[in-house]
């Protein structure tokens, strides 16, 4: 229940204010259940049961027939188009841009985002030969609904997302591993080699410092860098459990306004890097539906989306700076974000190659990837959930010549 007020808190919110009602949790939870694609917690009860719990609530609640005098639906005449679709006012001029003033796509995306995601799953490789093991395993356990993922080689998905975890076959034993399919790809654009010298930055945790590793099966150097030792911290974990042994870890400094003492040692040394960089998440509001509005809460205060989103854009060309400056000559770099904002990607792009220091780099989207690069006339990969059922991503591979 509370996940559906996440997914419709913006037209709860313009509900309850044109009611004259305050916007509370109790008042947001209360109309969402009313209203029938709110009532999923109800959906395994018989009519009868659905319809008790429904007169209670209402006998509790008696202004919820008066706000919802014209059926179950949250949407009404009068709702404006960022309001039904859940967006944010800091977004919403971006997200128009990013599909070019098409209404419908807009519409088809944004609604697309509204919607749980599915659960996928990653193969490690480094402890399941192959896709269809792991799937013959899941499916001996009952799982029947676990189907292969479209586009990923290695991903394997559950259309729903309540199914019980720690009894799919080889999730405790790291065998699988919980990442979306479109984590997957843009990970896979790396094509990190065996016995190559690796870079993860902005590694956090370590969700695509896993699959690298498996792409260089364990050998090589893989370094997993990041300005938080937390993080880094639980990577080594995860690491341990699936695997992995060839992977280094490096707090790197977060002043972006002097070199780093690592970075710099190890500038040209690099054969791949992908920059996993920290972005607004906009990609992601299926999964987390409430990063749309906790986006404007920041360290426990309120702050302006919009200025926010401004300074994220200043960090995000400085780490870009940063982490080209580890690629050797004909080497690799993946800058990438679980964004669908153009400002956070193919303008981050294009002002990097503009600048002095992207003179001597040039976009080279591969030919031969399972989804093809058709963004920005073929320059960029972007995933979109209405398009390719994944989170939102951007991705760009640039080579340093």
């Amino acid at each position: 229940l509370l996940d559906g007020v996440a997914r419709r808190q913006y037209r709860i919110d313009w509900r309850l204010r044109e009611a004259g009602l305050e916007c509370t949790s109790e008042h947001r939870v209360v109309m969402a259940a009313a209203v029938d694609e709110g009532c999923h917690f109800l959906s395994d009860r018989n009519v009868e049961t659905r319809r008790v719990v429904m007169d209670e609530l209402t006998a509790s609640y008696p202004w919820v027939q008066h706000v919802l005098d014209d059926g179950k639906s949250l949407e009404v005449d009068g709702m404006g188009l960022r309001t039904r679709l859940e967006c944010p006012d800091w977004a919403w001029g971006g997200l128009k841009d990013a599909f070019l003033g098409n209404e419908n796509h807009l519409i088809r995306e944004l609604k697309a985002l509204q919607r749980p995601a599915p659960l996928d799953l990653r193969v490690n490789t480094l402890l399941c030969p192959t896709r269809e093991d792991a799937l013959r395993n899941i499916s001996k356990a009952g799982f029947t609904t676990a189907k292969r993922t479209p586009w990923s080689p290695l991903g394997i998905r559950f259309p729903k997302r309540d199914v019980p975890l720690g009894k799919i076959p080889g999730l405790l034993s790291r065998a699988v591993e919980p990442q979306d399919e479109g984590s997957q790809l843009v990970a896979a654009l790396v094509d990190a080699r065996p016995g190559e010298t690796v870079c993860d930055y902005c590694a956090g945790s370590g969700g695509k410092t896993l699959p690298l590793a498996a792409q260089m099966r364990n050998r090589g150097r893989l370094y997993s860098l990041d300005v938080s030792e937390t993080r880094l911290a639980r990577g080594k974990a995860r690491c341990v459990k699936a695997g992995v042994s060839n992977v280094q870890r490096q707090v790197v400094s977060k002043d972006m306004e002097r070199k780093d003492k690592w970075c710099k040692r190890r500038k040209r040394t690099f054969d791949r890097v992908l920059v996993d960089a920290p972005c607004s998440g906009v990609g992601s509001w299926r999964r987390k539906p409430d990063a749309r509005w906790m986006w404007e809460v920041f360290d426990g205060e309120v702050s302006d989306g919009a200025v926010r989103l401004e300074e994220l854009l200043i960090l995000q060309q400085q780490i870009l700076r940063r982490a080209a400056r580890l690629v050797k000559p004909g080497g690799r770099l993946v800058y990438v974000t679980c964004s669908l904002l153009p400002q956070e990607n193919e303008r981050q792009i294009q002002y990097f190659l503009d600048s002095d220091e992207g003179s001597k780099w040039r976009l080279d989207p591969p030919s031969d990837f399972s989804v093809p690069f058709e963004h920005c006339d073929g320059s960029f990969l972007r995933l979109t959930p209405a398009k390719h059922d994944t989170d939102g991503f951007f991705a760009a591979v640039l080579t340093l010549t």
